[in-house]
């Protein structure tokens, strides 16, 4: 997919979880810099665990002090913090199969909190999470491009 055609993604939705090749990382960083979404990046390639994955998340979002580090935290953090001047967020997990394979239930959990948080913000302040990967199937995540 191309910068526009993810522009136009971001922009109309209707999915918020989703997966895309990992070579749409700067076609996706562009569209959402158009669309003046943050983007997070966040790389999985030493997240072996629940709590590696907690730890990384709170790192690549700047998470505050008091996050707590166990899923509801991460739930109460992505929902009650709204982003400054409300311009939603893309966050963008990259070399996630491992850890989805590892820990297969901590993916699951993920993921749904991922979908909650956008079901959350809705339309007022868009939030996407957009998975690379070449192995769609493998994490039970909608395509949205060709792999």
């Amino acid at each position: 997919m191309t910068d526009t055609e993810l522009t136009l993604l971001l922009k109309t939705g209707p999915a918020r979880l989703c997966c895309l090749a990992p070579d749409a990382q700067l076609a996706l960083e562009l569209a959402a810099t158009r669309l003046r979404l943050d983007f997070y990046p966040v790389d999985f390639g030493e997240v072996d665990s629940k709590a590696a994955c907690l730890t990384q998340l709170a790192a690549a979002l700047g998470l505050p002090d008091w996050f707590g580090h166990n899923w509801d935290a991460l739930s109460d953090a992505l929902t009650e913090l709204g982003r400054p001047g409300g311009r939603g967020m893309v966050l963008c997990l990259q070399q996630v199969e491992p850890f989805a394979c590892r820990e297969h239930p901590s993916w699951l959990t993920l993921l749904d909190i991922m979908e909650e948080t956008a079901d959350y913000w809705g339309p007022q302040q868009p939030f996407w999470c957009v998975i690379l990967s070449t192995s769609p199937a493998l994490l039970s995540v909608p395509v949205l491009a060709n792999h």
